[in-house]
């Protein structure tokens, strides 16, 4: 027992099952999706547990359920493969840019306002945003606003 605490693979595995049993407590699943983890509603993570989170992701991607939407995947693969993705949003009336975090968004045609995958991961991992909400997040990114979390 004192062998598995020192390798600290059974304390990862208690840190994980602790935080998944927290974020089930608040009311909020969480799954995987494309390596990011889907928290729902996202707006109700704490920020002492969004840091545990973010401490231990790559643990918890291991341990959570998988997310099916055909549709984030294909957007989420291709900005892995391609490191960007331009998409006409009709909600925003206006060109978004999905891109990988090391992508240099200069690069990218003007009339396109880069959102990268942990932003987008969070703004559709909550359903509550009214395209009202949407709309003024979007008017923030077009001034080089960052999304940190969605409240």
């Amino acid at each position: 027992m004192l062998r598995k605490l020192r390798t600290g693979g059974w304390c990862k595995r208690m840190t994980t099952d602790s935080i998944i049993k927290q974020l089930h407590g608040l009311g909020i699943t969480v799954e995987s999706m494309g390596g990011m983890l889907v928290l729902e509603p996202f707006s109700r993570v704490p920020e002492q547990l969004m840091n545990q989170i973010k401490r231990y992701k790559s643990d918890l991607l291991n341990v959570v359920p998988v997310k099916r939407d055909p549709e984030m995947e294909d957007v989420v693969r291709l900005v892995r493969e391609q490191g960007y993705v331009l998409l006409w949003s009709s909600v925003l009336e206006d060109g978004v840019a999905f891109i990988h975090d090391d992508y240099d968004p200069s690069k990218l045609p003007l009339a396109f306002t880069p959102y990268t995958l942990d932003e987008l991961c969070m703004l559709f991992s909550d359903n509550s945003l009214s395209p009202d909400s949407l709309r003024l997040i979007h008017i923030a990114k077009k001034r080089g606003g960052t999304i940190t979390s969605v409240e």
